[in-house]
């Protein structure tokens, strides 16, 4: 048996001495805005045009880019011996830096936006680098609901249901939000972190013969300029690079019309659709998404590459400053199924996807085998049955449990999702009063060597 208990949104902790800013951690390029008075603007650093910084390190005369894509895997190694969390750290200590010259102050405190469907493994990771960094994260955001309030949709006026088509440099997200008097109530996210421009820029260099071949950065410039309906490439036609596009680009409208079905939302129920990310700009974008939800339901006044640094900044000064009387709540989701393996390699499923956050869930269980002193609880993410075709969050081992039979001991299961998407787990056994806890984290490793599921005094869970 499952209860779920939302638990609202959880004030957010006070800053430390010093401006709140707003920041958007991009795969291609990185944006920091500051909020004064509920009106935010973007800092425009000298050597970065728009505001945009380049998410990009220098190592050994060598450029490193597009990490953001790794983050689910944050440790592993991406480039010239370095992790995707190392990389996001560089760059986010060069964003503090840069912000404290250009401001004359310290950052007392940020709000970070992540993506939609960032797992837990990259939300923990996001945060990590930042605290590396020596930045203070008040909250991590989904960067669909920071562009939503960017558009000043947290306004009595505005309710409604609306779509966040975010298409980046590395990642596309669809997030489907209903928006009632300044209540953020998210219905589904979707999305692929692995689709964005720089899969068009890739296509670019690949198309023209070998001799002709490009780099990806002049393919990208060509991408750029294609913005421009007169631009004409000595490299490739506009008939051919709409074909790229097109293919990448039809690939997100499947996203979307998929989620619009799972969530029994009709495209004429959408009231607009905000174009977030710079790989909107491309024409065929527009096209496409009024071919799905009609004319008139764009939105798209706010540059798209800074639309989502806006909505953190407005978002943070309304969380840390009390001459604010009133901030939006948030009620964002679980983006992927929470679970733990039973026996047979099966998932129970403790918090189902699209659950809204924050929230709390109890699951009761027991043991499988008789006489298990010792219970592993492998804690996963991910929509199958099968523990196999998930992803492995943490593991922890449940000790001290006096012999009994098996289904005797009573075992309680407290999921608990906080407001910045992030899991933590407490397992506890009743009749003898053992409790251990975990805060899921990539880096933690509580469960050391193999440990046969046959043994009489160590197995999964079973159901009760």
């Amino acid at each position: 048996m499952v209860n779920v208990v939302a638990i609202g949104n959880v004030p957010a902790p006070s800053q430390r001495n010093g401006v709140v800013v707003g920041i958007d951690l991009g795969t291609t390029n990185s944006v920091v805005s500051l909020s004064k008075n509920q009106v935010a603007s973007v800092l425009q650093f000298p050597q970065a045009p728009g505001g945009l910084v380049k998410s990009q390190v220098r190592i050994k005369g060598s450029v490193v880019k597009s990490f953001k894509r790794g983050m689910e895997t944050p440790e592993e190694i991406f480039a010239m011996e370095q992790t995707p969390l190392a990389l996001s750290t560089e760059v986010l200590m060069a964003l503090k830096k840069e912000t404290e010259r250009f401001l004359g102050e310290d950052i007392g405190g940020a709000v970070i936006t992540v993506p939609a469907r960032f797992s837990n493994i990259a939300r923990k990771a996001t945060k990590q680098a930042a605290q590396h960094a020596g930045i203070n994260v008040i909250r991590l955001i989904n960067e669909p609901t920071a562009a939503a309030i960017a558009y000043g949709l947290n306004t009595p006026d505005s309710n409604g249901v609306f779509v966040v088509y975010d298409f980046g440099g590395g990642t596309f997200d669809a997030t489907i939000l209903r928006i009632e008097n300044g209540v953020f109530q998210v219905l589904g996210s979707s999305g692929d972190l692995l689709l964005g421009g720089d899969d068009i820029d890739k296509d670019i260099s690949t198309f023209l013969p070998f001799d002709n071949t490009i780099s990806r950065s002049k393919a990208q410039e060509i991408k750029e300029s294609f913005c421009d309906k007169n631009f004409v490439s000595e490299f490739i036609s506009r008939a051919d690079f709409d074909a790229i596009a097109k293919k990448h680009v039809d690939k997100t409208i499947c996203i979307v019309k998929n989620l619009l079905r799972d969530i029994r939302v009709e495209p004429s129920d959408v009231d607009g659709v905000i174009l977030v990310g710079g790989s909107t700009r491309l024409h065929y974008v527009t096209s496409a998404i009024s071919a799905v939800f009609g004319d008139g339901k764009i939105r798209d006044t706010i540059n798209p590459d800074c639309a989502v640094s806006i909505g953190a900044a407005l978002h943070g000064e309304a969380l840390t400053n009390s001459a604010i009387a009133t901030r939006p709540l948030l009620l964002d989701i679980v983006p992927f199924s929470l679970g733990i393996e039973t026996v047979m390699g099966c998932v129970e499923t403790v918090i189902p996807k699209y659950t809204p956050t924050p929230v709390s869930t109890t699951v009761n269980l027991s043991t499988f085998y008789n006489n298990q002193t010792d219970i592993l609880i492998h804690v996963v993410q991910g929509d199958n049955i099968a523990v196999e075709k998930c992803t492995s969050l943490g593991k922890l081992i449940l000790t001290g449990i006096s012999p009994m039979p098996s289904g005797t001991p009573r075992i309680e299961i407290m999921f608990n999702v906080d407001d910045n998407g992030l899991l933590s787990v407490v397992a506890h056994e009743e009749i003898c009063d053992v409790k251990r806890e975990i805060q899921i984290d990539f880096c933690s490793n509580l469960f050391q060597g193999p440990i046969s599921l046959q043994s009489s005094k160590m197995g999964h869970l079973a159901g009760q």
